[in-house]
């Protein structure tokens, strides 16, 4: 049983297409390889080279006027902060600023706590976790604050 030529030159090509698709096949798994580490570059050059909001709320809190926080209660406080940062606190700044002000102890809870008191007031609506607005009616006199509130207790 002799092969023609024919069938010879489709059995060596058919070889020779096996034998480059698996080639292909080597070659794909690296370029996939990176492809995907390009992805990731690239998603770490955007978030990079995206504005950091932190950086701007640190440096928010560390200008702010401690002076004006102090002798006041934590609800008290807490209004003259979103006074200041345009109606928006984050809990996690107004707790630092708070213990810096010495309104507040630095304690295990003191996160539950300032979350507690922003609740309780009734002044400020949930953004999102951890950050509040201010309540278009919770710009009271401080007057009122005091007779509501009373003085701080510590």
């Amino acid at each position: 049983m002799e092969l023609t030529n024919k069938e010879f030159a489709i059995d060596v090509l058919t070889d020779h297409r096996k034998e480059l698709l698996a080639k292909r096949e080597r070659l794909i798994i690296p370029l996939q390889e990176l492809d995907q580490e390009i992805e990731h570059v690239t998603a770490t050059l955007r978030s990079l080279s995206a504005p950091t909001r932190v950086v701007a709320i640190q440096s928010r809190t560390e200008e702010f006027p401690i002076g004006k926080l102090r002798k006041l209660t934590q609800v008290q406080a807490l209004v003259v902060i979103a006074k200041e940062m345009n109606g928006v606190i984050r809990a996690q700044d107004a707790k630092r600023l708070l213990i810096k002000a010495g309104v507040m102890r630095e304690t295990k809870n003191s996160t539950n706590i300032i979350h507690a008191v922003i609740l309780r007031s009734g002044k400020f609506e949930r953004v999102r976790p951890g950050e509040y607005r201010l309540k278009e009616n919770a710009t009271s006199k401080p007057e009122e604050e005091g007779r509501l509130f009373g003085s701080p207790v510590q």
